[in-house]
């Protein structure tokens, strides 16, 4: 479940840059995600498990709107913001220092110990996307302030939203399809009265019917599958194996960017992405212990 989230991610960045490049706002792409996760899931809910589950208590409604911040606003828009500013390559580079933050945070906020090799594979992952990215003539040079504050913002994003869904899941009987409802109602709200106070509306003028099919498939990809196998995941793995699962992602993204670009990717790129593959191996490696066992 986790590597096909992935991979639905990947499919995002080479998507983005080309809505935006097309004038429309990356923040009224998640909006329109988030918009049609609710659109989609909702009446199945509700024809499946009642009108109840569309109350819950109060606990259950700070815990939904935590997601929804932490997934649609920070991880999503965050993410997708930061595309604005970076190229691909860099945008990746800096997101892909959520694994090692979600192994550090897994000691505290879910108490599960990350073993030796997921930190050699959380480290790997960085040296891989250092190899592919930015060797020879990628640098750092020049790099965006505004797009490294929205990568910043996106990486307290995809850690916490990963850690808090993880401590929930695993404590209790949680719906995910009720989570990724509630996520995205209340993360697309506050997100859409963010971008009206600042930016506001004016790209939707922009908007044509390929670009809205490409909207579509994003947001059918990027939130409704991916978050949906994601957030399932974490009832049954520790956040830190699925963040760092989740780097399949680039692997995905260099390739589609090199497809579209109608261009092979470089003998660096390669190597980057091997590292990046067999960190991934190393993150799936189970060790015999009473941590394995409790799992």
């Amino acid at each position: 479940m986790t590597l096909i989230a992935a991979v639905c991610w990947g499919i995002m960045s080479p998507i983005a840059k080309v809505l935006s490049s097309a004038g429309i706002s990356l923040m009224s792409v998640m909006a329109f995600r988030a918009l049609f996760v609710v659109v989609a899931v909702g009446p199945y809910i509700y024809f499946t498990k009642g009108s109840g589950v569309f109350r819950p208590d109060r606990d259950m409604l700070c815990f939904y709107l935590l997601s929804g911040i932490l997934s649609v606003v920070f991880s999503g828009g965050g993410f997708l913001m930061s595309l604005k500013y970076l190229s691909v390559p860099e945008a990746l580079i800096l997101h892909y220092t959520f694994p090692l933050v979600t192994l550090l945070g897994s000691l505290y906020i879910t108490h599960e110990k990350p073993t030796f090799l997921q930190v050699v594979s959380g480290f790997l992952i960085i040296a891989g996307v250092y190899l592919g990215m930015v060797g020879g003539e990628k640098t750092f040079s020049g790099l965006s302030v505004p797009g490294l504050m929205w990568g910043g913002l996106a990486i307290i994003g995809i850690s916490g939203q990963a850690l808090v869904a993880r401590r929930v899941c695993k404590g209790q009987e949680t719906d995910q399809l009720v989570l990724l409802f509630f996520a995205h109602l209340l993360g697309g709200i506050v997100l859409a009265l963010g971008k009206s106070i600042i930016v506001g509306w004016e790209d939707i003028l922009n908007f044509t019917s390929p670009l809205f099919g490409l909207m579509v498939f994003q947001a059918f990809c990027g939130s409704l599958l991916a978050y949906g196998l994601f957030y399932t995941a974490l009832k049954y793995l520790p956040a830190a194996t699925v963040s760092l699962l989740c780097t399949l992602e680039i692997v995905v993204a260099v390739g589609l960017t090199s497809l579209l670009l109608k261009q092979p990717p470089s003998i660096q790129e390669i190597i980057g992405c091997t590292v990046i593959i067999i960190a991934i191996v190393c993150a799936t490696v189970r060790t015999s212990g009473p941590e394995d066992q409790n799992m």
